[in-house]
């Protein structure tokens, strides 16, 4: 079971501990009287996102062998005009640099790791529409989910 704590730290900040005792500090949009002291809570779940696929598509490489020399993941949400203004839409893309980085082998990382291994991309999947895409050494390659049965 997973287990955090959050403790209030006046105004508008609070700091999420987990069982590490790691630290996030958060903090509300300064319209909502947030002093810029910490990340926003719908801002860390698309941190989530990309930290849990940048994670599996990372092991799943490094069980293929591919060696990468960089990897920068961006994760951009779009959020719905009605509250509680959830994310409608999520775009994911990997940017990798490396001589021997093979689109195939990313390819089937990334399957493996958006729809199998990570928790919070399968989680965030329910509510949410997610495009992946990635691009090795500056080249934009179309990611092909693997077709389910239904």
């Amino acid at each position: 079971m997973s287990k955090v704590n959050i403790t209030w730290e006046g105004n508008m900040k609070f700091v999420g501990t987990d069982d590490s005792g790691i630290q996030i500090p958060m903090d509300a949009a300064e319209i909502y009287g947030g002093q810029g002291q910490g990340v926003r809570p719908m801002e860390l779940m698309l941190m989530s996102l990309g930290g849990c696929t940048g994670i599996e598509v990372t092991h799943i490489l490094n069980k293929m062998r591919v060696t990468f020399d960089d990897l920068k993941i961006e994760v951009t949400g779009s959020r719905v005009q009605d509250h509680p203004k959830v994310f409608g839409g999520i775009q994911v893309v990997y940017r990798f640099t490396g001589k021997d980085v093979s689109a195939d082998k990313v390819n089937k990382a990334l399957q493996l790791a958006e729809q199998v291994y990570c928790s919070a991309a399968n989680m965030m999947n329910k509510v949410a529409k997610i495009d992946y895409s990635f691009e090795i050494n500056g080249t934009v390659y179309e990611y092909q989910p693997k077709q389910t049965a239904n």
